[in-house]
């Protein structure tokens, strides 16, 4: 009896012994697995760089590494960014690119489309770009030091937040802000209808496509202010300002050069950019481009002084070589101005090839067929102005 005695203490001694262990065990995996979650958390950073061509734009590059948790394998995600003003109270930071704007308002919004994670819990090991932000093209609501606090998220398809994130940045803002320039602000709005108007009718009459873009404009604007009385009564002068443009269009009225004189005065780089994009957006409304309307909008650029890289940058990107027609002017495609001599002709020709000739080899038939076109009307630009 004595003897079973001990084999059952004995027996439970092991049991409490193996136990402890296991529970040590247990312990430490759930340590290590706290370890590698903390190691791995979904974070972000920002660097200050320049991109495109002859690195034309500088831009905020958010960045972001670490652990996604995701329902099961192989689920679907997409990269939201958000920006604000935090320097005192919490204000939206605008932008005046399209593609950086909310679907409703001209307030910062960057939202990715679906992409498909391989692994329920899908680890980013190194930093990976989420968007770049190209600085021109932000409004901020004061100048001078401010503090953006950028957000991060990681949703999927009903947009359920997966992973976020935020880190805040110090930036010197060195144009007017949205709330100190008030008194600008309905005369640039003014100005910026008349003068894509203008595009619109340079072909002739302005087409309903064209119109629609200056109204979603007009849309938009309206939208980026927060007061619904003032939303009203703005909505009320873009409508008029619309109304007086066909007017003086029709009449023959209107001036072009004090517009643009206006704009000249009163607008931020951001903000004559907005207005390049706007009269871009119309001269490709209808699928094609020509002379007249490539012809004003360079013109527009030269009188307002934009940032001639930046400027073809975008006009090449919004307005490809295939769509422009048959009367378009190559030189204005090229980018050759008249101050130009020959050999500035040429080393500008030689700098446009080495460009192009690097997309000919593109996966994107879009931009190989570019390339190919650009190539070509290089090379016929390279013997007249030999």
């Amino acid at each position: 009896m004595e003897g079973f005695l001990t084999l059952i203490g004995i027996y439970i001694a092991y049991r409490v012994v193996m136990g402890f262990f296991r529970k040590q065990k247990i312990n430490s995996i759930i340590a290590e697995v706290e370890r590698e979650r903390r190691i791995n958390a979904f974070r972000c950073q920002i660097k200050n760089e320049f991109i495109g061509d002859n690195n034309a734009f500088e831009v905020f590059h958010v960045q972001m590494r670490g652990m996604i948790d995701g329902p099961h394998d192989n689920f679907n995600a997409k990269f939201v960014v958000k920006i604000t003003d935090i320097t005192q109270n919490v204000l939206p930071i605008l932008c005046t690119l399209e593609e950086f704007q909310s679907k409703t308002s001209t307030i910062f919004w960057y939202e990715s489309n679906l992409e498909k994670l391989p692994y329920q819990n899908s680890v980013f090991n190194n930093w990976a770009t989420t968007i770049k932000i190209p600085k021109t093209f932000l409004i901020f609501p004061r100048s001078g030091n401010r503090i953006i606090k950028f957000n991060v998220y990681v949703v999927n398809e009903f947009d359920n937040i997966l992973a976020e994130t935020s880190i805040e940045e110090t930036y010197y803002n060195k144009n007017l802000g949205y709330e100190e320039k008030s008194e600008n602000r309905e005369l640039f709005e003014e100005m910026i209808i008349k003068t894509g108007m203008l595009v619109g009718a340079s072909d002739g009459n302005i087409g309903e496509d064209e119109a629609k873009i200056i109204k979603e404009w007009a849309k938009k604007r309206v939208a980026s202010y927060t007061d619904e009385d003032y939303q009203n009564e703005v909505k009320i002068k873009l409508n008029n300002y619309i109304k007086e443009a066909y007017e003086e269009i029709e009449n023959d009225s209107i001036n072009i050069y004090e517009i643009l004189e206006g704009i000249d005065h009163i607008a931020t780089e951001g903000e004559k950019f907005e207005l390049l994009e706007i009269c871009l957006d119309i001269a490709k409304a209808d699928g094609k481009a020509d002379e007249k309307e490539l012809k004003i909008i360079n013109d527009i650029a030269k009188y307002i002084d934009l940032d001639q890289k930046q400027f073809r940058s975008m006009v090449e990107k919004a307005l490809p070589i295939t769509i422009h027609t048959s009367k378009a002017n190559e030189n204005d495609i090229l980018g050759i101005s008249p101050e130009m001599d020959k050999e500035e002709i040429n080393k500008h020709l030689r700098e446009e090839y080495k460009k192009w000739n690097s997309r000919v080899a593109s996966s994107d038939p879009t931009i190989r067929e570019q390339a190919e076109k650009m190539i070509h009307l290089i090379a016929e630009a390279r013997k007249k102005y030999k």
